[in-house]
């Protein structure tokens, strides 16, 4: 599930997507076409390409209770709302070449570089325009359009073969391969012919697989020498359809009714099949289905490439508390070496394998329990033999935990084959993230001994990420905060470090601005436990001095999420702070990240409980700060945000006399099968949970605050169907409420003037809720006329 607020205020980004032909050189260049029907594609593919993924609204946090910079106030000026939309740091996304030390990035206005980290220089390749795929040759430093024999011109995804100088393509949702694109004049070779339009997706996910699983554009993927593509094909023939109205131009007198194969909660879901291309026999082997799956509904989560005839894939069945992992071959025999079941909740999706240089092993993060703490995740070293041959070797790999302790290993980002050490990225401190290293030679003194690469490296780095080149010769490590972010590319092997991007201009612009002090604080609960909390305060504000401040609660909590981390940000509530004179608060309550499986699955089957529980207790705890005005007190929140906001004002403790819902889930029967049911288990399961978890049988209660609504007709994630429902049930309550519509708008509320309307009438909203004016309607309360 999305969170619209998250990522700064346009929402999206513009992206360039490369794929690249080491022996030719040529570079195939795509464009994001600034279609709707493309839009959550493409922005899939942004995540899937990036070596490194773009924070552009990071938090900026400080060390406990330090000001964002010290100046005297009169000499600076207040964070505006025109500097959150154009006053941000810059990041820095790089793409890997694999096989080489050296990666692609993207320079100032578009121009396409490439660096190499052992000659440690620059090439300029060219400069970028807008465009549909053209094929560029970095000898001749000329591009041509692609454009088959018989194919539109307009692909659904396109990439390079490793090796050679062949693409796949998809198009109508089958998928082609040209061998050599130099020839653009005879076709490319047509591999399925089953694609249908909502339908049938070949190389390509559905809906639901792309939200939820995948997370790309693309279902499909090479083997290591470009001979073999396995892909996944994807039925929704019984999938239901979920229909949304689109009112277009002002001209148009009837609108449409865009029709969506949605599953919804407990209904039926696509089926799915995977299959290997080979490209020198023209033949198609269908992956049979794993044998402990056999007529029960089931996911597959990842695939990964061993070397050319090996690849793995992983699977959970439909409840989500059971995954396996499959090794098979290019002639479709499989069977299964690693399986893991919940305990007491879910299994957490896997992320791909990094194998090592023999293949023989491979690493990946799993729980692993800590004695009476219960399960952390941590990096795991599991066997894979197959020097007898896939069916004679039987039984599953054996599973080393090379890390331990009572903390999240939250991925694995490299493995250097030649040290046999892996790097991982860990949250000792929840809030947190740096990169360490562990040995994984037996024979080595150094053996599963872990180091920590970032923790002393900057006392304003301490929330870190990190890519590493295929080889793990050299990494780009990312700090992003609580100091202003920056990149520096660095070498396992010696001292060097190059900065990539510093961000010094945006630092000097950023210098004249008086931004929030930010403290964090522990909040204790009912259990005994505590949990963490982040307050923006207005720059002016004096604890020496009785002056009282209205706060502003933003929330998510969602399940594995946070809010309180040190990644740095200015948001639009770092604008309400610093020129509004709002005390802005966060807390992480159960069922967020990297506090151990206890912890996240605190809800398990019970959303809409505990989180809420726990946001009431930390308002309370907010309300009794001695600055914080206890009769100005809000929360606000996007997507499930939003229904966090909605279930705390349903609860109807009076903590908050104001809330606001952006694009709400307000009845988990309407979301969709994978997401919902990993947590809560199906309606007919687990029907009380779902009841429970209704916030329209809680509007009795918004009678004791103010509520304002908002949602986009054209959201086909959280569906305005939410909003709608939940509006029936505060009329029949005779609720009085505001409401906010945005016509044809998607769930992340961009494009046009959106965000500056939504960000005002948010903003209107709160200021009438604490002063009872409105600044485009008037005085609201009788007492204020």
């Amino acid at each position: 599930m999305d969170d619209g607020h998250t990522g700064g205020p346009n929402g999206e980004e513009d992206a360039l997507n490369a794929t690249f032909d080491s022996n030719l050189e040529i570079w195939l260049l795509n464009r994001l076409c600034h279609m709707q029907f493309m839009k959550r594609a493409m922005t899939g593919k942004l995540s899937a390409w990036l070596a490194i993924d773009c924070f552009p609204g990071a938090y900026n946090t400080s060390v406990e209770g330090l000001a964002y910079d010290e100046a005297p106030i009169q000499q600076m000026n207040r964070y505006s709302f025109d500097d959150y939309n154009n006053l941000q740091p810059k990041s820095f996304s790089a793409n890997w070449i694999k096989g080489e030390d050296a990666f692609v990035y993207r320079g100032e206005d578009g121009v396409l570089l490439k660096y190499n980290c052992n000659h440690r220089n620059t090439t300029i390749y060219r400069h970028t325009a807008k465009s549909k795929y053209a094929i560029y040759d970095t000898n001749t430093r000329t591009h041509k359009q692609l454009t088959l024999p018989g194919m539109d011109d307009i692909f659904q995804y396109v990439d390079w073969s490793p090796s050679g100088h062949g693409l796949v393509l998809v198009q109508g949702n089958n998928i082609y391969y040209k061998e050599d694109i130099g020839d653009m004049t005879t076709p490319a070779i047509q591999y399925t012919e089953d694609g249908v339009e909502g339908i049938i997706y070949n190389g390509i996910p559905d809906w639901v697989y792309e939200e939820e699983v995948l997370g790309t554009d693309h279902a499909l993927w090479w083997s290591p020498n470009g001979r073999h593509i396995l892909y996944a094909h994807f039925n929704d023939t019984m999938v239901k359809d979920y229909y949304y109205p689109i009112y277009g131009a002002m001209d148009n007198s009837y609108g449409e009714a865009i029709k969506l194969r949605y599953p919804k909660a407990g209904s039926t879901n696509p089926t799915f099949s995977l299959n290997v291309l080979n490209l020198d026999t023209n033949t198609n082997v269908s992956i049979p289905v794993p044998q402990e799956l056999v007529s029960r509904e089931y996911y597959f989560t990842k695939v990964e490439w061993r070397d050319n005839d090996y690849f793995v894939v992983s699977y959970l069945n439909r409840p989500q508390n059971i995954s396996y992992i499959y090794v098979c071959n290019t002639q479709g025999q499989c069977r299964n070496n690693q399986k893991e079941e919940g305990h007491g909740g879910w299994v957490q999706l896997v992320s791909p394998p990094h194998f090592t240089l023999s293949g023989q092993h491979y690493f990946l993060v799993l729980p692993r329990q800590e004695g009476a703490e219960g399960y952390y995740k941590h990096v795991a070293m599991i066997s894979l033999d197959l020097t007898s041959g896939i069916m004679e070797s039987s039984g599953e790999g054996q599973k080393v935990y090379l890390t331990h302790g009572s903390f999240d290993v939250m991925s694995i980002v490299g493995y250097d084959s030649q040290n046999q050490t892996v790097y991982y990225i860990a949250a000792k401190d929840p809030r947190q993230r740096h990169l360490y290293r562990v040995s994984v030679d037996s024979t080595s003194p150094d053996y599963k001994e872990s180091v920590c690469l970032s923790c002393d490296y900057d006392p304003k780095c301490q929330y870190v990420s990190a890519s590493f080149s295929t080889n793990g010769d050299y990494f780009i490590m990312g700090c992003l905060g609580p100091g202003v972010p920056y990149y520096v590319l660095k070498s396992t092997h010696t001292n060097f470090e190059h900065v990539l991007e510093d961000n010094a201009v945006f630092k000097l612009n950023i210098s004249s601005k008086h931004l929030p002090t930010i403290e964090y604080v522990n909040i204790k609960l009912p259990t005994g436990e505590s949990m963490y909390g982040k307050l923006l305060l207005p720059p002016e504000l004096n604890k020496d001095h009785v002056t009282k401040y209205p706060l502003l609660m933003n929330v998510y909590g969602g399940p594995d999420t946070q809010r309180v981390t040190m990644r740095y940000q200015l948001a639009w509530e770092t604008y309400l702070a610093s020129s509004r004179g709002f005390i802005i608060a966060y807390a992480d309550g159960r069922g967020g990240a990297a506090r151990g499986q206890r912890w996240l699955q605190s809800n398990y089957r019970r959303l809409g409980g505990i989180e809420v529980e726990d946001t009431i207790t930390a308002g309370e705890f907010f309300k009794n700060i001695p600055y914080v005005d206890e009769t100005k007190m809000s929360i606000w929140g996007w997507s499930y945000g939003g229904y966090l906001t909605t279930s705390v004002l349903g609860r109807g403790t009076e903590t908050f006399q104001c809330g606001i819902s952006v694009a709400p889930v307000t009845d988990w029967i309407y979301y969709d099968t994978i997401y919902t049911e990993r947590y809560m288990g199906t309606p007919h399961d687990n029907a009380e949970g779902y009841h429970l978890g209704n916030a329209s049988r809680l509007v009795e209660h918004f009678k004791k605050s103010k509520y304002l609504l908002v949602h986009g007709t054209g959201d086909d994630n959280v569906h305005f169907q939410n909003s709608a429902q939940f509006i029936r049930s505060l009329v029949e309550g005779n609720i009085y409420y505001r409401t906010q519509i945005y016509t044809d708008k998607q769930h992340s509320l961009t494009g046009g003037n959106t965000r500056t309307h939504l960000y005002t009438t948010l903003e209107d909203f709160l200021h009438e809720c604490n002063h009872g004016y409105s600044k485009y309607f008037g005085y609201t309360t009788e007492s204020d006329t």
